[in-house]
Parts: C-alpha cells; sequence; structure tokens
C-alpha cells in the first residue's frame, strides 16, 4: 500500500494537475531550485540566488479548491446561546483518506518560461545546471486552508467553531481562524492554516529528448526548436516525479 505522503501527492495531482508539497505546511516560492525527492521538493538555491532574473506574473483573481476522499462532513448546531456554535464532524472511511480546502487560491507564475529555457540551457550545456535539478515555474498560494489525512479505516475528528461564521461551500476552510479540535481519533495528518498555505507547484528542468535540436516547452505540449543536434540533446521542460524516475 502506498505511504501516506504517496498517496497525497497522486490523489490531488490526479484532481489539479500540480504536484503537491509535502507536509503540505511546507513553504516553497516561485523561482526555488531544487530536486524531487518520493514525492516531495528539496530546495538547494534560487533563479536569484544564481543570477537568474525572471519576471512574476501573479493571477490575481481567487479560486476555491476542495477535493476529500473516502471522507464525509457534517455540519450540525450543538449550541443555542449567542454566538450559537457549530460542531463539524469529519469521518473517514478508509485509511488515508483525505479532506483538502482552500480559500481565494492564486496562481503565480514564471512569466517568460521560454527565456528561461535557454538560460538554463545554455548552464546545462556548460555543466553548470546539475544534472536533475528543477525549478519551480507555478505555485498556487491560499488563502484560509485545512487538511485532513486519515491515519486508519475508522478515522473520524470532531471541530467546533462559531456558527456565525459558517458560510460557502467550504465549511472547514471558512471556519480555519477559530477551529478549534474537540476530539480526534485515527487522523495522520492535521493542518488548519489560517494564513494559507502553498500546496500545489509545477517545476520544470532539463531532459533528454529523442530527435531533433535543443527546446523549450510545456508537458503534454509540442516543444519550441532552439537549434540543431541529432539524439541525445536536451529539452527545458515541465517534468513531474516519473520523469525523473523517482
Amino acid at each position: 500500500m502506498p505511504a501516506i505522503h504517496e498517496r497525497y501527492s497522486e490523489e490531488l495531482r490526479s484532481e489539479f494537475d500540480y504536484l503537491s508539497t509535502w507536509l503540505p505546511n511546507s513553504p516553497i516560492e516561485l523561482g526555488d531550485v531544487g530536486r524531487l525527492h518520493r514525492d516531495r521538493f528539496e530546495r538547494v538555491t534560487s533563479l536569484a540566488e544564481l543570477g537568474m532574473p525572471y519576471e512574476e506574473r501573479v493571477r490575481e483573481r481567487g479560486v476555491d479548491l476542495e477535493y476529500s476522499s473516502a471522507a464525509s462532513i457534517d455540519i450540525a448546531e450543538v449550541g443555542a446561546a449567542a454566538p450559537a456554535m457549530a460542531q463539524i464532524s469529519v469521518s473517514f472511511t478508509r485509511r488515508h483518506g483525505i479532506v483538502f480546502q482552500a480559500r481565494a487560491c492564486r496562481i503565480s507564475e514564471i512569466a517568460d518560461r521560454a527565456e528561461l529555457g535557454r538560460r538554463v540551457l545554455e548552464r546545462s550545456r556548460t555543466a553548470d545546471w546539475p544534472a536533475g535539478q528543477v525549478v519551480i515555474t507555478e505555485v498556487v498560494t491560499t488563502g484560509p486552508a485545512v487538511v485532513l489525512i486519515s491515519q486508519q479505516q475508522d478515522a473520524r475528528v470532531d471541530l467546533e467553531a462559531d456558527l456565525t461564521a459558517v458560510a460557502g461551500v467550504l465549511p472547514l476552510a471558512s471556519l480555519s481562524v477559530g477551529l478549534n479540535v474537540i476530539r480526534s481519533k485515527g487522523i495522520g495528518v492535521k493542518v488548519i492554516a489560517p494564513d494559507g498555505l502553498t500546496p500545489l507547484f509545477r517545476v520544470s528542468g532539463v531532459r533528454r529528448r529523442l530527435l531533433g535540436g535543443e527546446a523549450f516547452g510545456n508537458r503534454g505540449t509540442a516543444a519550441t526548436p532552439q537549434g540543431g543536434g541529432g539524439a541525445g540533446d536536451h529539452v527545458f521542460a515541465e517534468l513531474t516525479y516519473e520523469d525523473l524516475g523517482v
């Protein structure tokens, strides 16, 4: 059976098409440079520290993200006094069930990835860019967020918060500022982040291409040629754990 971090990474990637930080509250920044190791990113340096400036583009309009697997969420009023209190029960039906809720998510990305690719490939050809090294080219930053992962099949957590704050379709994330844990059984990971997380990201790096010259492109798209050459030349492109064999 996959480890808890492997299941989390696999399910969130399938749902959102992003790699995920582990632990979910691990900090990352756009332009960080490092390596992917078994469903996690290990920072080594950054583009700024390497003297490689870039422009950042931010998608300001925030969206709410929600994902749950093998879990049910119930909200019930448990107090009549003002302010009334709400009790939120989250029950899981299998081991490694996941609840992920995040409000007001924004995306930051490197604006000119083609230019970045050209400079990285130049460094790679002179051995100034180590094999397997990647750069974070896109980061999702959240508002209030909650991540729960069960450690056992019948896991459950009971939480309490001000009922007046319950709104919208993301009750846990909405309440994360005043969310208190009353009881917890069989919960492996519990992250309550009123100030937000950086839980999702994408990376690019150098890999070999089978035919043609050096190129820059995104995963799943045609690359733009940068020069001549035969088999064994390289491309700077969006990568996943499978691309790097980790």
